[in-house]
């Protein structure tokens, strides 16, 4: 059998010192649908979501799909942007958002939006859209603050501890 389709990048090196949350977070993903990674910027939510989503890509049969938001600040171009990473075009005379739903209803998926923290009211009204719509979908986001729609659970990403300066290797 054949992996998935996603549209992960491949990352270049290992995620060091995150083998705690990054087992966490699997472990969270089993249990909720809706899943935001908190922090303040550079604390690595995106690198963590990364290498979650990767891990359990394998668990959905449609895949591990990444839509990246920072690019956007347009909230009305989110269902667009989530559309164009999984190639559905929009059904002429309906909204978006249904043509979307109708596409993810029958699909076991986990989408990966990376970076709501400038469009939380799109991407909250969005997921919670698809949520409803799609019984087998699943969400991992990241954002500098939870979405705030219920059923969401939230991941405080800790910042990268140091070593201890009197305790490092020769």
């Amino acid at each position: 059998m054949s992996p998935p389709e996603n549209n992960l990048p491949f990352q270049l090196t290992g995620l060091v010192g995150r083998e705690r949350e990054i087992s966490e977070v699997k472990a969270l993903l089993t249990e909720t649908r809706l899943l935001t990674l908190t922090g303040s910027g550079g604390s690595g939510k995106t690198r963590l979501a990364l290498a979650v989503a990767f891990e359990v890509a394998e668990g959905y049969e449609d895949g591990a799909w990444l839509v990246e938001l920072a690019p956007l600040s347009n909230p009305e171009l989110v269902p667009q942007a989530v559309a164009s990473v999984l190639g559905v075009r929009e059904a002429p005379g309906g909204p978006l958002l249904g043509t979307l739903a109708d596409h993810l209803r029958s699909t076991s998926m986990l989408i990966v939006l990376d970076n709501c923290e400038h469009l939380i009211e799109a991407c909250a009204g969005l997921a919670e859209a698809l949520l409803r719509l799609c019984p087998n979908l699943s969400i991992l986001a990241t954002s500098r603050e939870g979405l705030g729609i219920t059923g969401e659970t939230i991941f405080a990403v800790p910042p990268l501890s140091l070593p201890d300066p009197r305790r490092l290797p020769a």
